[in-house]
């Protein structure tokens, strides 16, 4: 959210003395928040405080502010000034540079949607008002969940079709062809938000950085800070901002509006935190092993009773597959003592659905398989170590199951959390650390 807060700034010494020089000077004592700082802070404030009213924290920060750099806009100036401001049809790129908070703070697609039309509603109550606002906080959103899987190049191309595509359909039925000449719109103030958002979108599928994104924007000679803030925003869920960015405008920030932006980031470290808690639990629920309903981490033992030793007749299985795209060998050292071979031996039958693996011993392999498909997942070649058991190499499937971007490691890892589980062993601290390798 800091990014629309910078490209606001940095954009505000231009609104009215526009530039087309890509290499302005980046800050000066010229600089300062304009409205589009208040009203992005106050929609985080709202969010902080659980509320989706919008309008009254945008107008109470406004109110308490009556002179930013720049002013308002007419028509906004007097729904600031009303006791009971009403929404007036406004399609004004103002909804659109105020809802980066939004695109940070709900994850779902429907409450992005839902949450930017009401942002944007309570004054910029026009369709167009209301499709730039949802643009913005879907690009942002999408941006987000993006960057956690993402690894290689950003290119034009990848920002198109992976990031910016569900934004940019908002404006153009065929994302693939969308297409915008820039000279079309340069030294042009346009405050429209169907004439400044799609080429916020077009500028930053053709930027490589932070920085960029934000120098190409001020430098168009259009409503600097506005389109600015709302490049500024897209980008930083892209790209990060640097460090001596942020420091370089924490300064020029009322206390009032810092303490909002960190209350806005502890609200987004409790949603994370909350969320990859739900996460943990759902895979875990997959993958874990046992009866999930009585897990193995607290008190009872959620394992079947080993009244039977497993053979390779008790499940239906598939052999491990033989394609080297799909199976990976990784050598290891893992030793075992007597009484945990012996446990071992006995194999493991799912015996509730919500335990999803089947396993059994040889005189050579421990094999571990989904237990809804069969499918063979883990092959662990053992042999005689002295008076214990050592495995030295396993077979790891990492087709049959989500191993993230560190297959053979999370691989290995969730094998010893299935050896630990079925032994009581440190299962819980195998499970932590095969979680922090799937991240």
């Amino acid at each position: 959210m800091l990014g629309a807060i910078i490209g606001d700034i940095i954009g505000s010494r231009w609104e009215f003395c526009p530039t087309n020089d890509y290499h302005f000077e980046w800050i000066s004592a010229q600089n300062d928040y304009t409205d589009d700082t208040l009203c992005t802070v106050a929609v985080a404030d709202a969010i902080v405080h659980q509320s989706d009213d919008y309008g009254s924290y945008i107008h109470c920060w406004c109110r308490s502010h009556p002179c930013p750099m720049g002013g308002y806009g007419g028509r906004f100036a007097q729904w600031v000034r009303s006791n009971r401001p009403q929404p007036y049809g406004s399609f004004g790129n103002g909804a659109a540079m105020r809802v980066s908070a939004i695109g940070w703070a709900f994850d779902e697609t429907d409450d992005v949607l839902r949450e930017a039309e009401k942002s944007a509603a309570c004054s910029h109550n026009h369709p167009e008002g209301i499709r730039g606002a949802q643009a913005v906080a879907l690009a942002i959103r999408d941006a987000r969940h993006w960057k956690r899987t993402f690894s290689g190049a950003i290119t034009p191309q990848v920002l198109r079709q992976q990031v910016l595509y569900r934004a940019i359909r908002l404006y153009s039925e065929e994302p693939e062809t969308f297409q915008l000449n820039l000279d079309d719109y340069r030294n042009r103030f346009d405050e429209t938000c169907q004439g400044t958002v799609p080429v916020a979108l077009w500028i930053v599928m053709h930027s490589h950085s932070f920085e960029d994104a934000i120098r190409r924007a001020v430098s168009l000679g259009a409503d600097a800070d506005t389109l600015g803030a709302i490049v500024g925003s897209i980008a930083e869920a892209i790209w990060g901002i640097p460090e001596a960015m942020k420091q370089q405008v924490w300064h020029l920030l009322p206390d009032e509006m810092k303490e909002v932006l960190k209350e806005f980031r502890h609200h987004l470290y409790n949603l994370t935190n909350k969320q990859k808690q739900v996460e943990d639990a759902i895979l875990h629920w997959k993958l874990g092993l046992g009866n999930a309903n009585n897990p193995l981490f607290y008190g009872k033992s959620a394992l079947p009773e080993k009244t039977k030793t497993a053979t390779v007749s008790d499940w239906k299985i598939q052999a491990m597959p033989s394609d080297r795209t799909t199976v990976t060998e990784v050598v290891v050292k893992i030793n075992l003592s007597p009484q945990t071979m012996h446990i071992l031996k006995k194999g493991h039958i799912p015996e509730a659905m919500e335990d999803h693996w089947f396993m059994y011993c040889d005189h050579e392999y421990i094999r571990y398989y989904r237990s809804w498909t069969g499918v063979c997942v883990f092959e662990a070649h053992y042999l005689p170590n002295g008076k214990a058991y050592l495995i030295d190499r396993i077979r790891i499937n990492h087709h049959a199951v989500d191993l993230g971007a560190n297959k053979e490691k999370a691989g290995t890892a969730l094998f010893c959390y299935l050896l630990n589980a079925e032994t009581e062993g440190e299962a819980e601290l195998t499970w932590k650390e095969f979680l922090k390798l799937k991240s």
